[in-house]
């Protein structure tokens, strides 16, 4: 069964030209888009789609690299702009071989209309298309995620790293007290089961 592609959309309230600089500039873009750790443009020749490539580190041990290209943009009267985009990866670790997508951006009352759609192949074939039902649920909300940092960003000056500070420590801490709480239970419980059974002797002590 083939996959739904992913597609978020968010509203904005900054004029459009802040949220269309804030994602083609490639080190503007890098930084509040948590599935990117670098993104650097080549250099463009006359005519031809802009190229890039990106790396992603996972942990301090791997980093899959890709490329790209913006395969084309286009604006409207109405003021909407959007821009397309191909991207993969030679790397076999990857569970991305080779996508397309495109932003769209759409002028509304309060501001931009921020959005994106995009699709991929996986590596591995059906392994890969079985890893992919749970690798493609994050990947959309990774989407999202990046999406409410760069609102939060350009609405309140709010640095995207700060932000993704703030959120993993949340993250960490509540699956420490999680862990903390389910590790702590059977100790209550024992402890629970040790005073009833006190209690339940006095009484037999009592009776007798």
């Amino acid at each position: 069964m083939k996959s739904k592609p992913i597609y978020v959309e968010i509203p904005i309230n900054v004029p459009i030209q802040r949220v269309w600089d804030a994602s083609q500039d490639p080190e503007l873009h890098a930084q509040w888009d948590v599935r990117f750790s670098s993104i650097c443009y080549l250099p463009k020749e006359e005519d031809q789609p802009q190229l890039f490539t990106y790396t992603r580190s996972v942990g301090p041990l791997l980093t899959v690299e890709g490329w790209g290209k913006s395969s084309g943009s286009a604006h409207l009267a109405n003021g909407t702009r959007s821009s397309s985009l191909h991207f993969g990866t030679d790397q076999k670790i990857s569970p991305i071989k080779e996508g397309r997508g495109y932003w769209k951006y759409e002028p509304i009352e309060d501001g931009t209309r921020f959005l994106t759609q995009y699709d991929y192949t996986s590596n591995f074939g059906r392994v890969g298309q079985f890893i992919d039902v749970f690798f493609r649920p994050m990947m959309g909300f990774a989407t999202a995620l990046s999406f409410d940092v760069l609102k939060r960003w350009l609405e309140k000056g709010e640095a995207p790293a700060s932000q993704y500070q703030r959120y993993f420590m949340t993250q960490l801490l509540t699956v420490f007290f999680c862990v903390f709480m389910v590790l702590s239970r059977p100790c209550a419980e024992a402890d629970c089961n040790a005073s009833a059974r006190k209690v339940y002797d006095r009484k037999w002590i009592i009776f007798i």
